[in-house]
């Protein structure tokens, strides 16, 4: 794959993300900037989504 196209598919999964976060926050009545993500049980939020994910695999196992 040549760096262009990396790059593009990296931008359109990091805005279907980010849609999807501010979805969830919505659903929940929270008002979330780009960038922040909840969690769903605890509603803890993370700064990044590599950091829910640790959250979830140990703190909700």
């Amino acid at each position: 794959m040549s760096s262009a196209v990396r790059r593009t598919w990296r931008r359109l999964v990091q805005t279907y993300h980010v849609l999807c976060a501010r979805d969830d926050a919505a659903a929940r009545g929270y008002t979330v900037p780009s960038g922040v993500w909840a969690c769903v049980r605890c509603h803890q939020p993370h700064l990044e989504l590599a950091a829910l994910r640790h959250h979830l695999r140990t703190e909700h196992p």
